[in-house]
């Protein structure tokens, strides 16, 4: 299967298995009632795509890392880093049920990865299993390029937020086509800096042990 099917394929039936931060974007800035595209996107530049690019899209680039080097504790950790980083302490219960689900899922589509690292992990709490963990597990093992893995679940996301918020605001469908446009626009360029950036090396060994506050 050609990868882009196969990113398609899994990233399609990822979002109603996981929490989302996508039902946060209800409120603009300054805690007032999301009421039309520019506070969404002010919003997605604030805090969705700050998210997406210097904590989800890193993580995957340094999960392909440490899987490359078979190093799975660095996987575990990293992931038990994205769930302080990207969701509220309250739904811990919730996220590993959701990791166990995000795991039979995967295991259903692929059924020759061996997913039993990542299960023993959850099993004994040293992982959750956050999308973007099991998401990079997977198309590492797709052997899918870690540079088209990471802008594709940018681009899901962030797609999946323009679309909840089209509906929610009632915009037509070329008004929700170019405000899709600037989001992705805007991801990607937020990505590239990202990657660039001098401290990017340095991430794993300085980020992942230390709280941060949550972006949503």
């Amino acid at each position: 299967m050609h990868s882009g099917h196969k990113l398609l394929s899994y990233m399609t039936l990822l979002e109603p298995s996981s929490p989302s931060p996508v039902g946060c974007l209800k409120e603009d800035l300054r805690g007032n009632r999301l009421n039309c595209s520019e506070a969404f996107e002010e919003v997605m530049r604030a805090y969705v795509h700050p998210r997406l690019a210097h904590i989800e899209g890193r993580a995957i680039e340094d999960i392909y890392a440490a899987l490359a080097r078979n190093d799975h504790e660095t996987v575990f950790r990293i992931d038990r880093g994205l769930r302080t980083r990207t969701c509220p302490n309250e739904i811990d219960t919730e996220l590993r049920r959701a990791g166990r689900k995000l795991l039979k899922l995967s295991k259903s589509l692929y059924p020759w990865i061996d997913f039993s690292p990542l299960a023993q992990a959850l099993q004994t709490d040293r992982a959750f299993v956050c999308p973007a963990s099991g998401y990079a597990w997977i198309n590492f093992h797709l052997e899918i390029d870690r540079d088209e893995a990471a802008l594709a679940f940018l681009y899901h996301h962030t797609t999946v937020c323009v679309d909840y918020s089209a509906n929610l605001l009632g915009l037509d469908d070329v008004s929700r086509k170019k405000l899709l446009m600037r989001m992705i626009d805007d991801v990607s360029e937020r990505w590239s800096r990202t990657r660039t950036a001098e401290a990017a090396a340095d991430f794993v060994s300085e980020s992942y042990d230390s709280p941060i506050q949550k972006t949503l």
